[in-house]
């Protein structure tokens, strides 16, 4: 049975005209009267007569306008779902991360959902939080895992993993067999910063001015424009710096020592974002149910 047949026939009941289901269809008048002709020779029937100016069901035509309009959404939700499962299968995902979710810990989680997902096309870009936000803003990203909040209505998103803020210094640093640290104790010191638009300095800036510390209070020796150069930076022994303890992992056998913050703003979550908007693909739904499944990593 050719459906579109179907499609005409249920418009010209409810439209109750030929002409207007004609311009709905982008088709002339006697192709819509074709197409009724060929539904009754098929079931031998009168579908349709005339009351007045209008087209109305006959017994039958009514019978199969129920049926008809069944089976379109049948047919419709067929095609839904097979679309849905063969992108979910095979399709692609543009994902965007700032500096510490990009570099430390989304590369794992990525591995881990192509084991499971082989065919999903996935793709990474690494930039600043800022920039991020701005290119999900964009609908240029499906996702975004970023180091801090923007409002921005163009984007939502979820806390998603915690994070902790940690002081790296120079092995040979007199700080270095601290245990324990106070941002009191920092304030002599050279310090290497990340970039504006970071997340990590973003969350820096506020846990000084918490402490009612202003950034230019301090001694910024230099700015990075990564995690990995300030680690290098310090590691080289140009000054100290605040990092996320995400990155702390890949110090262990670098002239560096980790020494934890005691203070309680020192803590920040990681976002997970995407564009606002009330439909996405199935394959973006997919691994964002897989990011709110990580609890840690």
């Amino acid at each position: 049975m050719n459906l579109t047949l179907f499609k005409t026939y249920v418009r010209v009941v409810e439209t109750q005209n030929l002409s207007r289901t004609a311009e709905e269809f982008e088709i002339s008048q006697p192709a819509v009267t074709k197409q009724i002709q060929s539904l009754e020779d098929i079931f031998g029937v009168l579908l349709l007569e005339r009351s007045g100016r209008k087209l109305k069901p006959t017994e039958a035509g009514e019978a199969l306008y129920q049926c008809a309009r069944e089976v379109i959404k049948a047919v419709e939700k067929t095609e839904k779902i097979m679309e849905e499962v063969a992108e979910s299968r095979r399709g692609s995902l543009v994902l965007g991360a700032s500096t510490i979710p990009g570099q430390y810990i989304l590369p794992y989680l990525i591995k881990t959902y192509k084991d499971k997902s082989l065919n999903i096309s996935i793709s990474m870009d690494i930039a600043d939080t800022e920039r991020i936000f701005s290119r999900v803003a964009e609908r240029e990203l499906d996702l975004g895992i970023v180091g801090g909040w923007i409002n921005n209505r163009k984007v939502d998103g979820f806390k998603w993993l915690e994070d902790e803020l940690v002081v790296i210094v120079p092995e040979s640093h007199k700080l270095a067999a601290k245990q324990q640290l106070k941002l009191a104790d920092l304030l002599n010191e050279r310090w290497i910063s990340r970039e504006k638009g970071s997340g990590t300095r973003k969350a820096v800036e506020v846990l000084l001015l918490a402490h009612d510390i202003r950034r230019d209070d301090l001694n910024i020796y230099m700015e990075a424009g990564s995690t990995e150069a300030v680690l290098a930076m310090v590691e080289s022994g140009m000054g100290i710096s605040i990092v996320s303890r995400w990155a702390i992992k890949r110090i262990e056998h670098n002239k560096m020592k980790a020494i934890k913050l005691d203070e309680a703003e020192a803590k920040r979550y990681l976002y997970v974002i995407f564009p606002h908007q009330k439909v996405r693909r199935k394959t973006v739904n997919n691994f964002l149910d897989y990011l709110k499944s990580i609890t840690q990593v």
